[in-house]
């Protein structure tokens, strides 16, 4: 049997292999039919002023900069309102929401475990749910951009017609986005929505990319500004390295339990007595605290400036104006609440998938035990304080890679002392770092592990059926 392979030996392996080359290509015609999609408009829209309007008001309003960042990762599709305009994102709320209520809700967590079938039933239930999340937020995101008279205007007709019909089409944009990912986890390679997610992530690179080099590239811009844009551009180009390569090890990192398993002596043999590893890892609630923070802060902003619209002016409006302007996404209090919400989530989501009652249950049932812990409440009180211990470094990693894209572009300004720039390497972190650069890292390491999984149980079959033609 062969030894894990290279990238570069990996690589050639999945255009080597037939059916890892059938799988391959076939994503790829997948993922270039979800590409082809998002250049599709919503009817009922001038796609070009709406695009060059939504761009002003991102740059002077925190709520329209909020939804750059969702517009990046949707892979440009909500500026120009194109039928994959909300991407995945819903199906994935729903899914980690019935996820949660299959650990509280007793009856679905019966369901859960009838095995294939219970988890048929719990993913039907959460493509249904997805229907209502789509509306409404597909509802909200119409109404905040086109309450402006001047994205309205952009609309071709009858507001409340297009709405309607805004509504219906990127509903049915999500479901189709729903079925190309179930086709590429069935017959391509990889988890499909996640590569869907990767795939509208990386799209949306070049163009922040392209933003940066705009200075260099202009005629108009000065030697002296061409020089700070150029050391602006190398100075993220080192930060970005350096945060993929700590994300990298950080969800590579885990902690290896040893357990041993007890000897049973049947007859004249003796069975058992093996050791065996239970990992851990240390981010292992992944990028889902991050989401669910991330929508629970933007939802109060977003409110706010819906209601602010409708009091008029007076002591309300001011009021909401204050607290709309205290949530800004580069303040103290947005990055001081992001980071507790994460830390909240993150042991929320850890206490649910590894209770460790549970797990020294199960230990104790397959006769197996850690070597220098007791079994029952010792090895439960022994796998609290690892699980506290590593969710405390992991909330920590997360609250970094969320908070650090929000800070340091401002943190480039007092290095360099020139604000012109600040929304273009503002926007470049949004799409190449923190949660953007989170979720390519664990989709791109899982898609690896895929891969290097299928070529060895190809080495392995071919390997026994080379011993079973030698006997015969």
């Amino acid at each position: 049997m062969s030894q894990a392979a290279g990238p570069s030996e990996l690589f050639l392996n999945l255009f080597k292999v037939p059916e890892l080359r059938k799988k391959a290509l076939f994503t790829l015609a997948i993922l270039a039919v979800y590409r082809l999609g998002s250049v599709i408009p919503v009817p009922g829209i001038d796609t070009l002023a709406f695009a060059a309007q939504f761009k002003e008001q991102t740059e002077s309003n925190w709520v329209f900069s909020f939804l750059g960042l969702y517009n990046a990762l949707s892979a440009g599709s909500l500026t120009d309102f194109r039928i994959f305009a909300l991407g995945i994102m819903p199906y994935i709320s729903a899914e980690i929401i019935f996820q949660l209520l299959t650990k509280v809700v007793p009856k679905l967590e019966e369901i859960q475990k009838e095995g294939q079938s219970g988890q048929r039933r719990i993913r039907l239930y959460s493509r249904l749910s997805t229907l209502p999340i789509c509306l409404v937020q597909s509802y909200f995101t119409i109404k905040l951009l086109t309450e402006s008279a001047d994205l309205a205007s952009s609309v071709v007709f009858n507001i409340h017609a297009f709405t309607a019909l805004a509504m219906v089409t990127m509903t049915a944009g999500c479901y189709f986005l729903i079925w190309l990912g179930d086709q590429i986890t069935e017959r391509g390679l990889g988890n499909g929505v996640s590569l869907i997610i990767m795939a509208g992530i990386i799209a949306s690179i070049p163009n922040a990319v392209l933003q940066l080099l705009q200075p260099m590239l202009d005629s108009k811009t000065s030697p002296a500004e061409s020089l700070d844009a150029f050391l602006s551009l190398v100075t993220l180009v080192v930060m970005f390295v350096a945060i993929t390569f700590c994300i990298v090890i950080i969800t590579l990192g885990r902690r290896e339990i040893v357990i041993q398993h007890a000897k049973h002596v049947r007859g004249a043999k003796v069975a058992g007595g093996q050791r065996q590893t239970f990992p851990l890892r240390v981010d292992q609630a992944g990028v889902i605290p991050i989401i669910f923070a991330s929508a629970l802060l933007t939802l109060p902003t977003i409110l706010f400036g819906a209601l602010k619209g409708n009091v008029g002016t007076g002591f309300w409006a001011s009021l909401l104006t204050d607290l709309s302007d205290a949530l800004n996404n580069n303040g103290f209090l947005f990055n001081g609440g992001y980071c507790v919400m994460i830390f909240f989530f993150t042991y929320f989501w850890v206490q649910l998938q590894f209770n460790p009652v549970e797990l020294a249950k199960n230990f104790k049932e397959w006769g197996a035990f850690i070597p220098g812990v007791r079994p029952g409440k010792d090895t439960t009180t022994y796998l609290s304080q690892i699980l506290r211990r590593m969710t405390l470094a992991g909330a920590t990693f997360l609250c970094l890679v969320a908070v650090i894209p929000n800070l340091l572009p401002e943190a480039m300004v007092l290095i360099f002392g020139d604000s012109a720039h600040l929304n273009n390497n503002r926007m470049f972190f949004r799409v190449m770092g923190g949660t953007g650069l989170l979720i390519v890292v664990h989709v791109a390491l899982d898609l690896v592990q895929k891969v290097e999984v299928q070529l060895i149980q190809r080495n392995y079959e071919g390997y026994t059926g080379m011993i079973g033609q030698r006997k015969r």
